[in-house]
């Protein structure tokens, strides 16, 4: 699906051509009354939606695109990019898409002209959506040019990260929180790995994003333009800024994993002293029990021990609460009591 968003070039303020209504924007024309279009002096914003093979065919051969944008449009699951042209310059973002808990990247492709501004995506979006409606009257849009539906679209894109980027804060706080007040296991720690794994995948498109905005700002269209460039150079900043907030919640991921991990070895050792204290309890006993259960008396007389009944009764009590008194000053000792 094709739709366009057609407005006589603007030059200078006096210019501009409006009507009762506002600006003159035509909007959704058909290919031939768009290349009829293309050859006066207008602006003209395509947007593209989930094409056919015939769609890029036809942009191919209006807008006379090199063979490898056109394979690149028509290819998923590619890198960041910027190439330029003589006489336009192509670039693909990603804007982020969370499904069933992994982060996808949706493709918005933009190929930029001297007045012409072509946006490409397999998907609707809404934050392209959102720019495109928005600019039907934005009459001081149309005075910058294409250029400045660049900076939009970026703009939105970028924008598209932070909601994304505070669902996951929310969550590493609150697994935080739970982590220190009920000590949730297993649960937990899925939840920090799935989270991990959701930074990577932001990390993976922002990083490569960095350099294409760079190119961009160092490109001649753009550059010069101090306005254009200085607005290119703000969009920079906050994707600089979307990186580093990246890089703090991968660090407090890391934390909440070694919080959990710490607290596994604590019951651990928790659940060892435990056997031990129990062991150690009865290993006295154990002692006790053997050594008066080998038959002194009826194998080696020789080896009997003289004392009456009474005698080892008392010798029994006395070895017995000896060990208890040995056993609990060990463990005071040791802090576990």
């Amino acid at each position: 699906m094709i739709r366009s968003l057609v407005a006589p070039s603007i030059i200078g303020e006096n210019s501009l051509k409006e009507n009762e209504e506002g600006l003159l924007i035509k909007r959704n024309l058909t290919r031939e009354n768009l290349e009829v279009a293309l050859n006066e002096e207008t602006h003209v914003w395509l947007d593209l939606v989930d094409p056919d093979t015939d769609e890029i065919q036809w942009l191919q051969k209006v807008f006379k695109l090199h063979p490898v944008v056109v394979s690149d449009l028509l290819r998923e699951d590619r890198r960041p990019t910027l190439v330029i042209y003589p006489d336009y310059m192509f670039l693909s973002l990603f804007q982020p898409q969370l499904s069933v808990g992994q982060v996808k990247g949706d493709e918005v492709h933009c190929l930029v002209g001297g007045k012409f501004f072509i946006t490409v995506r397999k998907s609707s979006s809404a934050t392209i959506e959102g720019v495109y409606n928005r600019i039907v009257q934005n009459e001081e849009a149309w005075r910058r040019g294409v250029i400045y539906f660049l900076y939009l679209v970026i703009q939105a894109v970028i924008d598209s990260y932070y909601p994304l980027l505070d669902r996951i804060s929310i969550q590493l706080f609150e697994l935080e929180e739970k982590t220190l007040s009920n000590g949730e296991g297993k649960i937990a720690q899925k939840s920090v790995y799935r989270i991990k794994q959701q930074l990577i995948a932001l990390r993976q498109m922002i990083s490569p994003q960095r350099e294409v905005l760079s190119n961009v700002i160092g490109e001649q269209r753009v550059s010069q333009s101090a306005s254009n460039r200085d607005l290119f150079a703000h969009l920079y900043e906050r994707l600089l800024r979307i990186y580093d907030v990246i890089d703090a919640q991968r660090d407090l991921s890391n934390n909440v994993l070694d919080l959990l991990q710490n607290q596994e070895s604590a019951r651990l050792t928790e659940a060892v002293n435990r056997l031990t204290v129990i062991s150690i309890i009865f290993l006295p006993l154990t002692f006790l029990v053997g050594l008066f259960s080998l038959n002194f008396i009826t194998t080696k007389p020789e080896l009997a021990i003289p004392l009456p009944g009474w005698a080892f009764f008392i010798l029994l009590t006395f070895i017995t609460l000896l060990s208890g008194m040995l056993l609990a000053w060990f463990f005071r000792r040791k802090g576990w009591l």
